[in-house]
């Protein structure tokens, strides 16, 4: 039951993720304030959606680096 809710709670994570992605260009500081992780468990996340296909990228803003989705 602990691994399912586990599971559940990260593709949950995940999904909102992508949602804000779609909204708009977030740093990784802000995504992870967000959505109440850290910095690293976002690149993390990043990662793992990319590898499931979704073409995320990262572009140079004035103020930093965001992420958008293509």
């Amino acid at each position: 039951l602990m691994r399912y809710n586990r599971t559940v709670s990260i593709n949950r994570r995940h999904t909102q993720l992508l949602r804000l992605i779609r909204k708009g260009t977030f740093s990784a500081p802000v995504l992870a304030t967000k959505l109440g992780v850290s910095g690293p468990t976002i690149y993390r996340d990043i990662d793992f959606l990319k590898q499931l296909g979704h073409c995320v990228q990262s572009e140079k803003h004035a103020d930093g680096w965001a992420y958008h989705l293509l």
